[in-house]
């Protein structure tokens, strides 16, 4: 009896340590891992741009477009803006009146990111052979529509006169700042009060 304890002993000694020759073994041998060097970060280049934002849009535009044989019926809401690049106006301080030329304005528009900002209504597909095709949009369609939806709504943007109010804000709170920083009168010119692409 004694003689079989010392067996089982003796093995179990004998697999602790095979088993730590083995791991030896395989860590002295094994292939080193790839270290990655990592260098410090710079920054190459850094542009600033002061803006003046004159307005803030939201809307619900109703949408009833045809692509691809398919139309659609749906509502998008809208969020962006109107603002401009102060950097980009021009200043001539020369004289007791400082003129500023505002310059042209940044249009921002797109799909809000709240519940049911996008709201497909219906989809149908229409022409001789709209019985053997689905109506469903593919997303590629679906893409293509609403990049429609957001040209049209800019140019609505321009023919209802935001464009216009959003620049005659613009001149009428620049006029203040802009006497803050020169400390003269300031006269503000617009050479396109309608906006640039009416």
């Amino acid at each position: 009896m004694a003689t079989m304890i010392k067996k089982r002993n003796l093995i179990l000694i004998a697999f602790v340590v095979i088993a730590i020759a083995a791991a030896a073994i395989y860590f002295l041998f094994a292939t080193p891992k790839k270290t990655i060097d990592v260098s410090k970060g710079h920054i190459s280049k850094i542009e600033t741009m002061a803006q003046l934002c004159a307005v803030e849009i939201y809307s619900e535009v109703p949408v009833l477009d045809t692509i691809n044989d398919k139309v659609m019926f749906a509502v998008q809401k809208q969020k962006g803006s109107v603002s401009f690049d102060l950097e980009k106006m021009k200043v001539d301080a020369d004289g007791d009146t400082v003129t500023v030329t505002l310059p042209q304005e940044i249009v921002e528009l797109y799909e809000a990111t709240e519940d049911n900002s996008w709201e497909v209504i219906d989809t149908k597909a229409i022409g001789s052979m709209a019985m053997f095709r689905s109506d469903k949009f593919t997303d590629e369609e679906e893409n293509m529509l609403k990049a429609h939806i957001k040209e049209n709504s800019r140019r609505l943007l321009y023919r209802n006169g935001t464009i216009q109010r959003a620049r005659a804000e613009g001149a009428r709170m620049l006029q203040p700042l802009m006497e803050k920083v020169y400390r003269k009168p300031v006269k503000v010119i617009d050479p396109t009060p309608k906006g640039i692409y009416y």
